[in-house]
């Protein structure tokens, strides 16, 4: 028995409705699972956040991936960038930590991130076992300008590096205040990093570490010692905003659309067969 045009036109309805979710999948940025060892993705920012150590709005930084740090203390951070308007380098990183596990502001406090950078646009950090050349790390201890220390790597320490300008290469507040993340009121740092103050290319690797002075607790995203570069995490560094749709949302529609294949199908066997 010939086909309906109305099952013509069911048929091609659902195949579109199919064909524009696995679109939506194979959107540059959607992960369904991390690649061997650790990674995140650094996406082009829609929102410029406002550096002041807690959110200024709901939405300040939805646009950013988010990764969990292990260890003692309950904590994650967020990362973006935004680019030059005319030429597309990256202006700036961004980051936000948020120490959920920590409610009190302590003069022990730390904040350390570490980043290896390719010397060049489309090359590979140095790494090693080592801190390299390519090698910066910044620790952030208390909460005031003058605990802030940063480093370079000679390819086997870390020797201090002064020649940074603070507000204009790098900038980190923190506070004790609320976020989308936790009612109860807890550490928030917000950190802003210049591209071309430390040569930081789009092919990097990163390391954030948090020290808990109050309750002398730790945690680190991955784990990793800041000596040891090849541990650190791979950057995947995306010039383009964060889907809107991310893959928890589109799986579901997946799904659900092929089971309505399936069914449609079933009932159109079954009419065909009817006299």
């Amino acid at each position: 028995m010939k086909k309906t045009k109305n099952t013509k036109k069911a048929i091609t309805v659902i195949t579109a409705v199919l064909l524009t979710c696995l679109c939506l999948a194979s959107i540059p940025g959607i992960v369904l699972a991390q690649q061997e060892g650790y990674e995140i993705e650094d996406f082009e920012a829609t929102t410029e956040p406002t550096i002041d150590g807690k959110w200024t709005n709901s939405f300040e930084w939805s646009d950013a991936s988010e990764a969990q740090l292990v260890g003692d203390v309950d904590a994650s951070f967020k990362i973006k960038h935004d680019n030059e308007l005319i030429t597309g380098d990256i202006i700036n990183y961004y980051l936000l930590i948020e120490v959920l596990g920590d409610t009190a502001s302590n003069p022990e406090d730390i904040l350390e991130i570490c980043i290896a950078s390719a010397a060049e646009t489309g090359g590979t950090p140095i790494g090693g076992t080592e801190p390299q050349t390519d090698c910066v790390k910044f620790d952030y201890v208390g909460h005031e300008q003058s605990g802030f220390t940063m480093y370079r790597g000679d390819g086997s320490a870390w020797a201090e590096d002064t020649s940074y300008s603070w507000t204009t290469d790098i900038l980190i507040v923190s506070s004790v205040d609320t976020s989308p993340l936790s009612d109860t009121a807890h550490l928030i740092y917000e950190v802003r990093i210049a591209a071309a103050a430390f040569d930081i290319h789009p092919e990097y690797w990163i390391r954030v570490a948090v020290h808990d002075g109050s309750n002398t607790a730790d945690s680190v995203w991955p784990p990793s010692s800041a000596d040891t570069p090849d541990d650190w995490a791979a950057v995947d560094t995306i010039n383009e905003t964060i889907p809107e749709f991310p893959a928890w949302a589109i799986l579901p529609m997946f799904v659900t659309a092929t089971l309505s294949v399936i069914v449609l199908r079933k009932r159109l066997t079954k009419r065909g067969t009817q006299p």
